[in-house]
């Protein structure tokens, strides 16, 4: 049976991660077509490109302005396991939205999906951006996607709009559209 463990990510403790985050991203990218900001081929350049990408996103865990958290996937619960999905929670430092977060490369292995990840990746996230007063969060993601026709609706989020040829596509160079979202984690009273 399958153990899932999400943790936060500490740059101190879990940069042995790095590796496999960057392949869960080459694989989210080559079977999703998603924009997730690199298009194939995966080069040894393009791959220290994502390297520094996700070194860079990473160290802002440190200094506060961003959270990530990662799901693990054991068969006993008790190694380490698999690196399933990501998803970060960017913090913005606005004098005029310090409520306001951002949700970011919710990714889910196509290895592990079907099995309530990315579902569970968010209602973490939200949990922990409630703690941090971040109580508005806004995203994107692709027209047409999964998580666009069905993760975020049904989680609450609300489609603001979208932006027509907003991304190329790493499939075949074509633009792609984007569409926006938020979701008030509390009442605005």
């Amino acid at each position: 049976m399958e153990h899932i463990t999400i943790i936060p990510f500490s740059p101190s403790q879990h940069t042995h991660f790095i590796p496999a985050i960057i392949q869960m991203h080459i694989d989210c990218i080559q079977s999703d077509g998603a924009l997730l900001r690199f298009h194939p081929p995966f080069t040894p350049e393009k791959l220290k490109k994502m390297e520094s990408f996700w070194n860079e996103r990473l160290s802002q865990v440190s200094s506060g302005r961003r959270i990530t958290l990662i799901a693990l996937v054991s068969s006993d619960g008790k190694d380490q396991g698999d690196v399933a999905g990501i998803i970060e929670l960017g913090m913005p430092e606005a004098d005029t939205g310090p409520f306001r977060g951002d949700v970011e490369m919710l990714m889910v292995s196509p290895n592990y999906r079907r099995r309530g990840l990315a579902n569970k990746l968010i209602n973490e996230l939200e949990e922990i951006a409630k703690e941090k007063r971040r109580t508005l969060l806004q995203l994107s993601t692709d027209v047409g996607s999964t998580a666009e026709k069905y993760v975020y609706p049904r989680l609450g989020y609300v489609l603001m709009g979208t932006i027509p040829n907003y991304g190329i596509s790493p499939r075949d160079g074509s633009l792609k559209d984007g569409a926006f979202f938020y979701k008030q984690l509390v009442p605005i009273s």
